[in-house]
């Protein structure tokens, strides 16, 4: 294939138009709480989260942004909006450092598009989330480095670590890219912007700049999150997720629709002609990776290798070297493999992860909210005991609802809240943690017996999901 500049550019724009066609509406729930804090106004300290910085803050600028113009629409919309803008310019990014490390416009071409519809690089682009706004400006920083332009690269890998901190693992690439005294000039120009936004962020939370409390606070994790030590466990996780950073979804979430159908056939077909071309195909010389690339993988894979490594999305971070390296290994007659490979990830996860979850219907969660907005208007109040992630998203998505969180059986607070219903003419609901904590008292299942109506209990069931609330008048 020979280069022809502007078909080229045009392809590489594409996936920026898939992405913003298909958001997905299976929500990651940290973008849904996000989105939740920005609405109701929370003040910047509830804005701060130490492994993503700027992700909430950036979020509620764009909002405020949204408002000042006049424009009326959810955040998490707009979040995931953005993450499809920033991910749509990654892949000409991609290209380019494709193109940096000696492959051809045909390869470059082809494995831009594999990273662009790879299954869990086009989950996140749909989606609202802080890998991929970081991801967009190590490649800006690495194709900076490669342009000799030390301080704006240096600015942008700032920009990545303080989206999320798993880019400080990209110090060392830069390193290998730079000599001397250059090293030292972008090492001090990427981490002092982070440390004085770190520090800020301290003050605004503690009231104080330690540099002990700085330092702990920034590596405040959940408590699920730590290192693995068990090699054979950590190798099959590493494997696993590996694999599904490229194919993801179930063949049960295929569609029964004409949507489905001609997607799978695509995929059929596609994969036919990819096989062929694989038992034709004979290799050429390998391309020799440059050190940074292989750099890049090696020091991402080997921290993921032993931290939470049964998480698929932190892998996003060595996706485009992984992919580099098998472009430049990887050789056949006019790259044509490569470039069949294309439709075949593509078809697969329309098919089985994106057109799916870009459905309404597929998200239970989602499902259940839009199903309550007759019955719970705004002013409605719903009385909770452990505001897990499903609850986020239902509350999300029945806007104006009032959730009140119960951490004991206060038939006092009962009595406030449902004094609150009666002015909103409305019943009082109990989810289910709530109803259970207050029936196991005596007196919260004398308050039951008083104002509870159970013909007027929503329920809702399927294979992983048991929603229910109680009504109370």
């Amino acid at each position: 294939m020979t280069e022809r500049v502007w078909p080229v550019r045009a392809l590489l724009f594409v996936p920026l138009v898939v992405y913003l066609l298909l958001p997905t509406r299976n929500f990651y729930w940290d973008g849904i709480g996000i989105a939740g804090d920005i609405e109701k106004h929370a003040g910047p300290s509830s804005m701060l989260y130490p492994s993503h910085l700027l992700f909430a803050l950036g979020g509620s600028w764009l909002y405020a942004g949204a408002l000042a113009l006049g424009v009326r629409t959810r955040a998490l919309f707009l979040m995931q909006a953005a993450s499809a803008i920033f991910a749509g310019l990654c892949v000409p990014l991609f290209y380019r450092v494709l193109r940096g490390a000696g492959a051809d416009a045909s390869s470059s071409l082809a494995g831009a598009m594999i990273f662009a519809f790879s299954a869990t690089w086009w989950k996140f682009a749909t989606d609202a989330n802080a890998y991929v706004p970081s991801i967009f400006f190590l490649l800006c920083a690495y194709l900076l480095i490669e342009r000799g332009r030390t301080i704006p690269a240096a600015l942008a890998h700032a920009a990545a670590m303080l989206f999320h901190e798993l880019a400080i693992l990209f110090l060392p690439v830069a390193w290998i890219l730079l000599r001397g005294r250059r090293r030292i000039e972008y090492s001090a120009c990427a981490l002092a912007p982070v440390i004085v936004a770190y520090a800020i962020a301290a003050r605004e939370l503690f009231g104080t700049v330690s540099a002990r409390r700085m330092i702990s606070w920034s590596a405040v994790h959940s408590p699920d999150s730590h290192f693995f030590l068990n090699p054979l466990r950590d190798a099959a996780f590493t494997l696993r997720g590996t694999l599904r950073l490229f194919f993801g979804g179930r063949l049960a979430n295929l569609p029964h629709d004409l949507v489905g159908g001609l997607a799978l056939a695509g995929f059929a077909l596609s994969a036919a002609f990819f096989l062929a071309t694989i038992a034709r195909a004979r290799p050429e010389k390998a391309l020799k990776p440059p050190r940074a690339i292989l750099v890049w993988l090696g020091c991402y894979a080997a921290f993921l290798f032993l931290w939470m490594p049964q998480n698929t999305f932190y892998r996003l971070f060595y996706l485009p070297p992984l992919i580099a390296l098998g472009v430049l290994v990887w050789r056949a007659p006019h790259n044509r493999a490569l470039l069949r490979l294309v439709p075949v990830l593509l078809l697969w996860n329309f098919a089985f992860l994106i057109y799916p979850d870009s459905q309404a219907s597929h998200n239970p969660d989602l499902r259940f909210a839009l199903a309550q907005r007759d019955r719970w208007p705004p002013g409605t109040p719903i009385v909770f005991h452990d505001f897990h992630p499903d609850l986020w998203t239902i509350s999300y998505f029945t806007p104006g609802t009032s959730w009140f969180g119960l951490d004991h059986a206060n038939v006092s607070a009962l009595n406030h809240e449902l004094d609150y219903a009666h002015s909103q003419q409305q019943p009082l609901w109990l989810e289910a943690d709530a109803y259970n904590m207050i029936a196991a008292s005596p007196a919260g299942r004398n308050w039951l017996r008083e104002h509870e109506r159970p013909a007027e209990k929503i329920e809702f069931k399927d294979e992983k999901h048991d929603f229910l609330f109680y009504c109370a008048r």
